[in-house]
Parts: structure tokens; sequence; C-alpha cells
């Protein structure tokens, strides 16, 4: 009897679970590319707004010179989660240093869209079928890809400005 059974065991093993196909699915931007590739694009152009207003904030003012400091530049806008700007006095309005800070100023936001813009990309395409592991390979090429050109469009156009 167990010689029935192990060679019933074994020659399960011989067989396959699913039927073969013979139409290979070739990777491609399909609508569920685009439309994560696009949420990716928008964190990647928070991030390099963020970079900009870090690094670069003089070339920022001089190209909107109407832009409120108050909200724009971090040096200054971090104290606006705070009652009167002063860290001693605790926060301005419920939760405005913790679940609530991207209201109080530029950086904050943009760090609250470009978090949000990935974990929505990253929440859709768990949702995707199965593929293949190179498929996975080129995914991390699109997105990157977009990540990239997101940051690009918005750091390197004020980088590239020579404001004396």
């Amino acid at each position: 009897m167990r010689i029935i059974i192990t060679l019933l065991l074994l020659a399960s093993f011989t067989l396959q679970a699913q039927e073969k196909t013979t139409n290979k699915q070739k990777w491609r931007i399909d609508k569920n590319k685009i439309i994560t590739g696009s949420l990716v694009f928008v964190g990647g152009a928070a991030k390099g707004f963020n970079e900009t207003l870090l690094f670069n904030y003089k070339i920022f003012e001089k190209t909107f010179p109407g832009a409120n400091k108050q909200w724009f530049d971090p040096k200054v806008s971090w104290r606006n989660k705070y009652e009167g700007g002063n860290p001693d006095n605790g926060a301005k309005f419920f939760l405005s240093t913790s679940a609530f800070v991207m209201f109080t100023d530029q950086y904050h936001l943009n760090n609250f869209i470009q978090k949000t813009a990935i974990m929505s990309a990253l929440v859709i395409k768990i949702g995707a079928p199965k593929q293949p592991f190179r498929y996975y390979i080129y995914d991390l090429l699109w997105y990157t890809m977009c990540y990239q050109v997101g940051f690009a469009a918005t750091y390197y156009p004020f980088t590239s400005r020579n404001y004396k």
C-alpha cells in the first residue's frame, strides 16, 4: 500500500494544474501603467519641487517674486504649524504638527502629495494580475523613468537658471 501511495504522489509531481497556453502576452504600456505611471510622475514632481524649495529657494524667489515666503520658504514656513510661529506655544490647530501638517506650508504639502501619489500607485498596482518576473523589471524601469521625469520637470528648470 505504501508503494502505491508513493507512486501516486510521485506521479502527481508530473501533472500540471494549469493548461499551457501558446499565446504569450507582451509587456506593454496599458491603461493601468498610464494611471500608475502618472501618479508616480506626480510623486517625482512633488519631490523635485521640494528640492527646489530647499536648495534653490533664491532662484525660486526670483522666478516667482510674488510668492508668499511664509508659505513657500522652508526656512521660514516650518514655524506655521505652531501658534504664533513659536514651537513653545504648541500646535496652531488640532493635529497641525502631525496628521494635518500638510495644511501648514508648501514643503509639507509636497511631502503629502508625493507619498499619497506613490502609495496610490502601489495600491492600484497590487490589484494587477500576476506576470512573469522580467515584467516586474520592466515595471521597475517604467516607474523609475516616470518618477525621474516628474522630478526633472520641477527641479531642473530652476537649477539651469543663472541668477546672480
